[in-house]
């Protein structure tokens, strides 16, 4: 076979592409092609070249995570352990037992030493970091070597425990993050995807200053950190999202001269989304899930949850935790993503978008550290508060009216289906789904 040779065919410029474009469009502009992402950031149909580029060093795998919830300590040990048999190598525990005894038994027969155990919500980090401890000095596990997250908020913490938390991880554990910056939040709450990674940045490094305050040097405090974001429905757009993020992050620590390479980098873990589930035609969810999960992967997350597809209407069964599971069995073992994790460098489109949303949210970052610095961080929640409020009517106002389309809700509806939501269901299409 005689190698390849393109030298027969004409080099075309920009140009030449939207000439050929607008003659395909007939009396519709070219302009008309181009999409106006959140925040007016104007993406253009066609991009030949990126001024720059964003490749970050990405882990070759990523967390299979499923978060696990459960009537009781038996429940929630035994679907832990359907889990990790079904393929998942990472748990999320949304609440934080109150026991030694209770913590022993939602454990029984988890081995924590090979997976990773993420602890969501604890009204005492220090206590649970202690029984967490215990566990290991009882199993013959050194805690150095465990891996996950406790899901303290590092900015509520009083100043003496978040002096005494920092210093017990710091002495018993190497890799197990004892800060969470939870901006899946934002996204729950129906923000933007700029508004998304500003809040990150923004509480972020006010946990760096702080930790750094506390005496630690910028390597110590960037290991403690753990940022949980959720995926929204733009594919190429959260691509480039945790691309932008991973960017940001790594300019600010470089402020601050950390002494090791690897400083720049972060864990991310990434959700499906909640707010864009529906009630009606609810296996849709399946497959908005399973999209999600796809731009999660491409951009470069550490761990990946994927939400079980009527967590709107029931506590999630057997049967939707293990679909959820099998839509991340399918991104590896049949679609081989894990083999592509860096399918995104270079890709045009998707670094001049990159570029737009970092630009974009570095200027929105800016704001908000700044009202941290001089007013404190609860002025800048609730101006964060309120502008993913505003955001999140305009974006139900396009639903309501049917600039944006949600299969199932707003077009091609299937008039059997008289399922509904809640009352106090925060989603997208809530207003449209209650009775």
């Amino acid at each position: 076979m005689s190698e390849l040779n393109f030298d027969e065919f004409a080099s075309a410029s920009m140009h030449d592409w939207q000439r050929l474009v607008t003659k395909e469009l007939g009396d519709k502009p070219f302009e008309g092609l181009i999409w106006i992402l959140d925040d007016g950031i104007a993406v253009d149909p066609c991009a030949a070249e990126s001024s720059q580029t964003y490749a970050m060093d990405i882990p070759a795998q990523w967390e299979m995570v499923q978060r696990i919830l459960g009537d009781d300590a038996k429940q929630w040990n035994d679907r832990a352990l359907a889990s990790l048999m079904g393929g998942c190598n990472s748990l999320i525990m949304p609440q934080a037992p109150n026991t030694q005894e209770e913590f022993q038994s939602m454990l029984d027969g988890v081995f924590l030493q090979y997976i990773h155990l993420h602890i969501e919500q604890s009204s005492d980090a220090l206590k649970t970091a202690n029984m967490l401890r215990q566990w290991c000095s009882l199993h013959s596990v050194n805690s150095k070597e465990l891996r996950g997250s406790l899901g303290a908020d590092g900015l509520k913490c009083s100043a003496d425990e978040f002096k005494s938390l920092s210093v017990f991880m710091k002495e018993n554990f190497g890799f197990f993050r004892v800060f969470t910056v939870n901006v899946r939040s934002v996204h729950e709450e129906g923000g933007s995807v700029v508004q998304e990674i500003a809040a990150a940045l923004a509480e972020g490094h006010a946990l760096i200053v702080r930790c750094m305050d506390a005496g630690l040097t910028v390597d110590e405090a960037s290991a403690l950190i753990q940022f949980n974001f959720a995926t929204g429905s733009s594919y190429f757009a959260e691509i480039a999202k945790y691309r932008a993020f991973r960017w940001a992050w790594k300019s600010i620590i470089e402020q601050y001269k950390p002494a090791f390479g690897c400083s720049i980098n972060t864990h991310i873990q990434a959700s499906t989304s909640r707010f864009l589930q529906t009630a009606k035609d609810v296996h849709n969810n399946l497959l908005r899930a399973t999209t999600q999960a796809m731009s999660a992967v491409v951009g470069g997350v550490n761990g990946l949850v994927v939400e079980p597809y009527n967590s709107l209407s029931t506590s999630a069964d057997d049967a939707a935790l293990r679909w959820s599971r099998n839509i991340q069995q399918l991104l590896t073992e049949e679609s081989y993503f894990e083999q592509f994790r860096a399918a995104a460098n270079g890709a045009h489109y998707i670094e001049s978008l990159t570029h737009q949303i970092l630009q974009t949210s570095w200027s929105r970052f800016q704001q908000w550290d700044a009202l941290c610095a001089s007013q404190g961080v609860m002025a800048y929640a609730e101006e964060r508060a309120s502008a993913v409020q505003l955001h999140a009517q305009r974006e139900q106002e396009k639903v309501k009216d049917g600039r944006r389309i949600v299969v199932g809700v707003n077009k091609y509806v299937n008039k059997a289906d008289a399922s509904v939501v809640e009352q106090s269901a925060r989603t997208l299409t809530a207003s449209l789904e209650q009775p």
